[in-house]
């Protein structure tokens, strides 16, 4: 374990709070990065986050390469605002240029800033399929996808945005463990407003929670009810966290061109002290 203090910047995209370090020099040494997330993402007790990202050199051709760790320390391949803010910080830096290729586990992802309303390119890697299933005594129609390897599962939920948070983190974690995921799933209530707008809210897996916003949640949202016919891009997509935009190209049933927008937004800049790991 290295004992030497870490440069670090906080970022936020939508309330979605991450920990972003540069490794690209290796001044992470040896330290073991599940490690270190399980740590530096605990709040009161050290800086507290979403994730952690990690910045590295290219592997494939791109401008860098992005390595996502959630809280309880398990690496994951990839997060949609993560990316947004591995963007903005980027450009900021001069790693990359405003219009980038970010490398993730999960894929490639284009992205382009413009002051702090970054946009980026995901795919969707599985699905959509729709899945019959009980829950804390429940049953849900749930719809099933996978965006740049994040998977998710989306239920039609009515008046989400008044749903009691307690009501969130009970179905949300029944979901997210239920036997038809065995790897585990992000879990994204959702209603429908009108065929452009949408309201959700998303417990993720990893933080064990709900997050303020999530991007791959998003576009896995919109575009499990655009299957069905039920929304039309683009579509404004409301979180607890403020507004996601969604937009994204239909042909013969396969989605192409799918782009998610908003705000990432620099918190803080500084070293991280070895005694925020060392508990």
């Amino acid at each position: 374990m290295i004992a030497r203090s870490i440069p670090f910047a906080k970022m936020s995209g939508l309330g979605n709070d991450f920990i972003l370090v540069d490794d690209r020099e290796g001044v992470l040494g040896g330290l073991n990065k599940s490690f270190l997330a399980s740590k530096l993402c605990t709040p009161r007790l050290s800086i507290g986050a979403d994730e952690l990202m990690i910045i590295e050199q290219p592997r494939s051709g791109g401008h860098l390469f992005m390595r996502t760790f959630n809280p309880d320390g398990q690496e994951v391949k990839m997060c949609g605002n993560a990316s947004r803010c591995v963007a903005r910080y980027a450009a900021k830096k001069g790693i990359a240029p405003p219009a980038m290729v970010i490398e993730t586990l999960g894929g490639p992802v284009k992205a382009s800033v413009e002051g702090d309303l970054i946009r980026v390119e995901l795919s969707v890697t599985a699905g959509p399929e729709s899945l019959e299933l009980q829950a804390s005594g429940r049953d849900f129609h749930a719809r099933w996808l996978e965006i740049t390897g994040a998977p998710h599962a989306v239920v039609q939920f009515p008046e989400v945005a008044q749903t009691q948070d307690s009501v969130i983190q009970e179905l949300g974690a029944a979901i997210r463990w239920h036997p038809c995921f065995p790897q585990g799933t992000n879990v994204n209530f959702v209603e429908i407003k009108d065929s452009h707008t949408l309201a959700q809210r998303t417990f993720e897996r990893g933080v064990e929670g709900e997050t303020l916003a999530c991007g791959t949640g998003a576009i896995a949202s919109v575009l499990a009810l655009a299957d069905l016919g039920l929304l039309k891009s683009p579509v404004s997509v409301s979180t607890r966290g403020g507004i996601l935009s969604v937009s994204f190209e239909q042909v013969d049933g396969n989605f192409h061109r799918i782009y998610l927008g908003g705000e990432a937004r620099f918190i803080a800049e500084g070293t991280i002290d070895p005694e925020a790991w060392d508990f």
